[in-house]
C-alpha cells in the first residue's frame, strides 16, 4: 500500500450501511485476514482476536445487537475482542481502527455496531472466554455503488452527526485546558487524522493538551451520548479508536513515534480538569 492511500484512508473513512448483494471473494476474504493478523499492538501483553463471520441474505445483526439504523446487505462481520488485564478497551479500539481504515483503503466499507451495554450477552452469543472484551462489531463488505447506495449512507451518517466533527481547534488546548489552541504545524496531520476518528453515538471523547512540547491525549470521563452503567466506558475504546487513526497516520507521513500509555499516576501527566482522564502522551521520534 502506498503511503498516501493509507492516510487518505485515514481522513476518507466512513460509516457503510448499505452493501452489495454479493460477498467477498476469497481473495479479498485472503486480504482481510492479512490484514488481520498485521495489526500491531498497543499493549503487547494483551491478546487479540478478530473472528470473521458470515451472514445470510436478509440478516441484520443490528436487530439483534441493538446498534443504531439499519444495515442493507450486510455480508461478512468481525467480531474482535481483547483478552488482558491493562487498558483492554483502549487497546481493542486502537486495534480494530487499523483493521477498519486498511480495508478501506482497499475499497472494503464498514461500519462499527457497538455492544458495550450488552458485552455479557454478546460474549454468550459468540463463546467468548471469560474475560474478554468486546465493544463493537466490525461489519465489512463492498459498499453499494449507484446513487441509491451512497444517498442512504450519507442520509445515515448525517442522522446520527458523524458527518459533523469538530474543528481541530476545538479538540486541542495549550499548556492549560482553559487556553484552545491552533496546533503546532508538524501536528496539524495527526489531529486531522484524530478528530476523523469514529466514536460511539459520534460523541467524540478525544482532547489534546500540547504541554511542555508534548502532546497528551485525554477523553472525557462522561458523556451522555453515551449514556450510564457499561456504556460510559466508549469513551477508552474510542480514545483507543483515535490513537489507532493517529498511528496511522505517522506511518502513512514516516513519523517515528508511539503512544506511551498513562497507568493513572505518572509525575508527567500535566494538571488537568477532573472531567478529563489523561489516557496516553504521544512520544515523537526520541523521547
Amino acid at each position: 500500500m502506498q503511503h498516501k492511500d493509507l492516510y487518505r484512508a485515514v481522513l476518507a473513512r466512513r460509516s457503510v450501511r448499505r452493501y452489495e448483494h454479493l460477498p467477498l471473494d476469497e481473495g479479498a476474504l485472503a486480504q482481510v485476514r492479512a490484514i488481520i493478523a498485521a495489526v500491531h499492538p498497543l499493549v503487547p501483553g494483551n491478546r487479540f482476536y478478530a473472528e470473521i463471520k458470515d451472514l445470510r441474505p436478509g440478516d441484520d445483526p443490528t436487530s439483534e445487537l441493538g446498534g443504531y439504523g439499519r444495515i442493507v446487505n450486510p455480508p461478512h462481520y468481525l467480531v474482535p475482542y481483547v483478552i488482558g488485564s491493562e487498558h483492554a478497551l483502549t487497546d481493542l479500539g486502537y486495534r480494530s481502527e487499523q483493521i477498519a481504515v486498511r480495508l478501506a483503503a482497499i475499497g472494503i466499507g464498514s461500519c462499527f455496531i457497538g455492544c458495550l451495554g450488552r458485552e455479557e450477552a454478546v460474549r454468550a452469543r459468540f463463546g467468548l472466554p471469560e474475560g474478554a472484551r468486546i465493544a463493537a462489531l466490525l461489519i465489512f463488505g463492498r459498499p453499494a455503488g449507484g446513487p441509491g447506495g451512497r444517498v442512504f449512507n450519507t442520509l445515515v451518517r448525517t442522522a446520527v452527526g458523524a458527518k459533523h466533527k469538530r474543528p481541530v481547534e476545538g479538540i486541542l488546548y495549550a499548556e492549560t485546558f482553559e487556553r484552545p489552541a491552533r496546533p503546532p504545524q508538524h501536528l496539524v496531520p495527526l489531529l486531522e487524522a484524530a478528530r476523523h476518528a469514529p466514536s460511539a453515538d459520534n460523541a467524540q471523547p478525544w482532547r489534546f493538551l500540547w504541554h511542555g512540547g508534548q502532546l497528551h491525549l485525554f477523553v472525557k470521563r462522561h458523556n451522555p451520548r453515551y449514556g450510564p452503567g457499561p456504556a460510559a466506558q466508549y469513551n477508552l475504546h474510542d480514545g483507543g479508536l483515535c490513537m489507532g487513526n493517529v498511528v496511522l497516520a505517522m506511518e502513512a507521513l514516516g513519523i517515528d513515534g508511539h503512544w506511551v500509555l498513562y497507568r493513572g499516576a505518572e509525575p508527567e501527566i500535566p494538571p488537568h480538569p477532573p472531567r478529563f482522564l489523561p489516557l496516553a502522551r504521544l512520544c515523537l521520534g526520541q523521547c
